[in-house]
């Protein structure tokens, strides 16, 4: 099977069941006589954006993200109202922390990528606390800016 083809059939996996480590998802592939490595899933999986979410039961869970280009940036503004919960700029970097073990901040941090926005040079995420990386000092500001504006803003 070549990658396209795979990725295809991981997106199908995903979407269809709830799959919690890539140790499942890489079973369910070879179960399926698709033969690959750890190291190709993870590449596919950032590379389809497929990120952790959490049921609110203690669970987690592989989901894809899906930007349709007209509502990206109010997804995100929303995703802002509702999550984040403080923001800290250190220098070029903003530190961002979302609601506590909700693993938002990777989804944050994929909204962020997505939008190729020009103060952003790349994220870096964790459980719940999200690095924005910007080249300089003035960009970082112009970030926090954004995202303060929505924190507690209301998306209409």
């Amino acid at each position: 099977m070549d990658r396209k083809a795979r990725r295809k059939f991981i997106e199908q996996l995903v979407n269809d069941r709830k799959i919690e480590t890539q140790d499942e998802l890489l079973q369910l592939l070879t179960e399926a006589g698709v033969e690959t490595t750890q190291a190709t899933i993870s590449r596919d999986i950032h590379a389809l954006n497929i990120v952790k979410a959490n049921d609110g039961k203690g669970h987690t869970y592989y989901v894809q993200l899906h930007l349709a280009p007209e509502h990206d940036f109010n997804r995100l503004y929303q995703g802002i109202h509702d999550n984040v919960r403080t923001i800290e700029t250190v220098q070029f970097l903003n530190v961002v922390k979302t609601a506590l073990n909700s693993s938002y901040a990777t989804i944050l941090a994929g909204m962020f990528d997505e939008l190729d926005i020009p103060e952003v040079v790349g994220t870096i995420a964790g459980n719940d606390t999200l690095i924005i990386i910007s080249k300089d000092n003035a960009d970082a500001k112009l970030v926090y800016n954004l995202i303060t504006k929505h924190i507690n803003a209301r998306i209409v």
